[in-house]
């Protein structure tokens, strides 16, 4: 049985959307029809999810594989079976993807995965924790979930234990030291591709180039056009009616899209300092245990 080798694990908000069409295009690599299944995070979806959340997935396992596959972005698929139903579906290629950015963060995720093929190959993409957490907010605000300031939703996370699919986890998924032993606990170190954001906007080639030699690919890449960014409503009307259904938008022409998003949607404003203060101190020892586990320098970030 043929089963996923390579695995886009997150982190979320950090240019994993981008980085899955180029890897998905490669002449070897195939990709699900789900871009993000989540089946090996057990410890999160078990726990089942909001309401809203859970209205704004969207997902139904049973209907979904009782019609033909269509093309989804996330789900959380429980059963193996259906599982492997995907990857059967995916051409005979070199490498088959799953791109869920749950993995990441799950307490359960590497373990499952290492049983599951313990010589899968691992591509982390990391964003500076302060930046991710204000894209995961315009991202919140995009879809009518968030109603509150950036700083007014950081303090009252900071006050909870965020849960995906409860809490929006700003704060939590920037939280990538303890993420990422978890994956070095379980495949060797070799195994594992960490990419940095900055330069996969900043130098792309030279990014993906990495990509390729740790992958062994034949050839390259094709170029990346667009590292995906966080745009936010113009205006009220724009809010309703991008939040009236965030997967609607899958069936509409991509012209028609492109059009739309031009009209609705702008460049989020920048952090104000206030928020900013506040990340910089609650992110400080995380990243400087991130720079001794990963040897890396990441001055830039502080």
């Amino acid at each position: 049985m043929r089963r996923v080798n390579l695995f886009l694990i997150g982190a979320a908000k950090s240019g994993t959307t981008a980085l899955s069409e180029v890897l998905s295009h490669h002449k070897e690599i195939a990709s699900m029809v789900i871009k993000e299944p989540g089946h090996f995070c057990t410890d999160i979806y078990e726990k089942g999810f909001s309401r809203e959340y859970a209205k704004l997935l969207g997902w139904s396992e049973k209907a979904y594989f009782e019609k033909n596959f269509q093309k989804r972005h996330m789900s959380f698929i429980k059963d193996r079976e259906n599982y492997n139903r995907l990857v059967e579906e995916t051409p005979e290629l070199s490498f088959v993807l799953d791109a869920s950015t749950a993995y990441l963060p799950s307490k359960k995720a590497a373990e499952n995965i290492v049983h599951y093929n313990s010589k899968a190959k691992i591509i982390i993409c990391l964003r500076n924790p302060i930046t991710r957490a204000y894209s995961h907010f315009n991202m919140a605000v995009k879809y009518g979930k968030e109603k509150r300031s950036f700083l007014e939703a950081l303090k009252a996370e900071a006050e909870v234990n965020a849960r995906w699919g409860w809490e929006e986890c700003y704060l939590e998924l920037g939280l990538y030291a303890p993420q990422i032993k978890r994956w070095f606990q379980h495949f060797d170190k070799n195994q594992i591709h960490i990419i940095w954001h900055e330069e996969l906007t900043i130098n792309p080639i030279n990014t993906l180039k990495k990509v390729q030699n740790f992958l062994a690919l034949s050839e390259p890449f094709k170029s990346v056009e667009e590292i995906h960014g966080a745009e936010v409503p113009k205006n009220k009307f724009a809010k309703i009616l991008v939040s009236f259904s965030p997967r609607g938008s899958s069936i509409l022409p991509a012209n028609f899209k492109r059009i739309v998003k031009n009209l609705l949607l702008a460049k989020p404003k920048v952090i104000n300092d206030a928020a900013r203060s506040f990340l910089l101190r609650y992110f400080a020892a995380s990243i400087k245990e991130l720079e001794d586990l990963l040897g890396k320098d990441l001055t830039h970030w502080k």
